[in-house]
């Protein structure tokens, strides 16, 4: 019995180790604050409060979602899907996306094609719709509103050694469309798994999922 135990013990503490080295090395756990812009920018696909595990080291492509430092408030992240690589000729129209002469449209709605977030300007709910786009390989999901009214279709051709962020919420947006394009080795961190929601481990819905 003692040597069972001893054997459990040096498992879970060889885990344990294993667990901080990769940690150390290749991710980090990130819990998405509390903030209004952001909140709306990413959604639907997270939320605040979310916790999520971020992948750190290699080269995201395109399609994939990365957090980047704010360019414009130092301390502060932003997330976005890299939606344009070096070369590419990024085209959006509201909630229309063209890359290089191809259009990445909705293929489903989500399984709860209405949704809700909070207006980051005035606080006020506003209904938005849900529906998932193939990019990269792989399925998203993408909220899409009314069109603001200042807002004017984009065209963008990609320079080298820089990439073309979008928000998943394409009328709520935090992305190249408001502070231009970012430099690839600052968004090389992709958010892959969402441990849990702000409600922590009792929230059967959010926890242990993985983030496209």
């Amino acid at each position: 019995m003692r040597k069972l135990f001893n054997g459990l013990l040096w498992t879970l503490g060889l885990l344990v180790v294993i667990g901080v080295a990769l940690r150390a090395l290749v991710l980090d756990v990130w819990t998405v604050p509390s903030d209004p812009m952001l909140g709306a920018a990413i959604a639907p696909s997270l939320a605040p409060g979310d916790t999520v595990v971020v992948l750190t080291r290699g080269t995201p492509g395109f399609g994939e979602l990365v957090r980047c430092p704010d360019p414009e408030a130092p301390g502060r992240y932003i997330v976005g899907r890299i939606a344009g690589v070096a070369g590419d000729t990024v085209e959006v129209d509201h909630g229309t996306l063209v890359v290089n002469g191809k259009r990445y449209d909705s293929e489903r709605a989500c399984v709860e094609p209405r949704m809700t977030i909070d207006d980051p300007a005035t606080g006020k709910e506003v209904a938005l719709s849900c529906d998932m786009v193939m990019m990269g390989g792989g399925l998203h999901l993408r909220a899409v509103g009314r069109r603001p009214p200042l807002e004017r279709p984009r065209r963008v051709d990609v320079r080298p050694g820089t990439v073309f962020l979008l928000s998943d919420n394409r009328s709520y947006h935090d992305d190249s469309r408001d502070f231009g394009l970012m430099p690839r080795e600052a968004c090389g961190e992709r958010i892959v798994f969402r441990l849990w929601g702000s409600g922590g481990l009792r929230d059967e819905e959010r926890r242990f999922t993985y983030v496209r």
